[in-house]
């Protein structure tokens, strides 16, 4: 695609995720989305454009044709994205689409471009700097990580206390310290990337958030803000679309 400089609206690249799925008794190789972060980019102001995996050499290119990235949820990382062995816990894994993903938000970085992760999408942002992960932080008697149904509208329904850092673009858009937030997630950030800080935590430790100490805009978080029952937590991607927004203005 070509950039429309005329367009008012910033354009959000969302990030696809490539699945094979069962279409009329055959399977087909798919990028999909879910329609939610669709849906609230439109209601923040945004016009979403999916993004599929691309080579990481191509990666500046499709950054250069969008106002702002959202990195989305999915499939575990593969550990030997962030220099780490695998301990046999990691599920669905695809080393191009790790690649491909931290490819771009290092792309977005250089140029300065705003970036939204959600749940897989922290992930993607802490390895792309130079941050791992816990493999698996679940057990039995967690405070809020225990074991996970294995219905998904179970998961879904699974909520825990955050605490945001007061002086965090997360507190700036939220307008809180204090928030209760869906959980999904079998791995969590571990050691923070350099030039990023941790600014949410869940009742155990977790981190659940963390920001860029280096770039205007850069924000991750481990819950899904777009299955929350909206309008719940559509702060997030207003202040994306606001950041976007400004840059936008600032260039042209």
């Amino acid at each position: 695609m070509t950039r429309d400089k005329t367009h008012p609206k910033p354009i959000i690249g969302i990030i696809a995720w490539r699945q094979n799925i069962e279409v009329w008794s055959s399977q087909m190789d798919l990028y999909i989305l879910d329609a939610p972060y669709v849906n609230r980019v439109q209601a923040a102001g945004g016009m979403p454009v999916l993004i599929p995996h691309v080579e990481p050499a191509d990666a500046e290119a499709q950054i250069a044709v969008v106002d702002a990235l959202l990195i989305t949820g999915g499939d575990d990382l593969d550990p030997s994205s962030y220099g780490a062995t695998d301990e046999g816990h990691c599920l669905g894994t695809n080393i191009a689409a790790d690649r491909s993903e931290i490819a771009l938000v290092q792309a977005a970085a250089k140029r300065g471009i705003p970036v939204l992760g959600t749940c897989r999408g922290i992930q993607i942002i802490n390895a792309a700097f130079g941050g791992n992960l816990h493999q698996e932080m679940l057990g039995e008697g967690g405070i809020c990580h225990g074991p996970r149904p294995e219905v998904l509208d179970e998961i879904l329904a699974i909520r825990h206390d955050l605490e945001i850092a007061p002086d965090s673009l997360l507190a700036r858009a939220l307008g809180t310290e204090r928030r209760q937030i869906n959980s999904t997630h079998h791995q969590a950030v571990k050691e923070v990337a350099p030039g990023f800080r941790a600014v949410g935590w869940a009742p155990d430790g977790t981190v659940e958030a963390i920001e860029s100490t280096q770039h205007d805009h850069i924000l991750g978080v481990q819950w899904h803000p777009e299955k929350l029952p909206a309008p719940d937590n559509q702060e997030l991607f207003e202040q994306l679309i606001g950041a976007a927004i400004e840059r936008k203005t600032a260039f042209n």
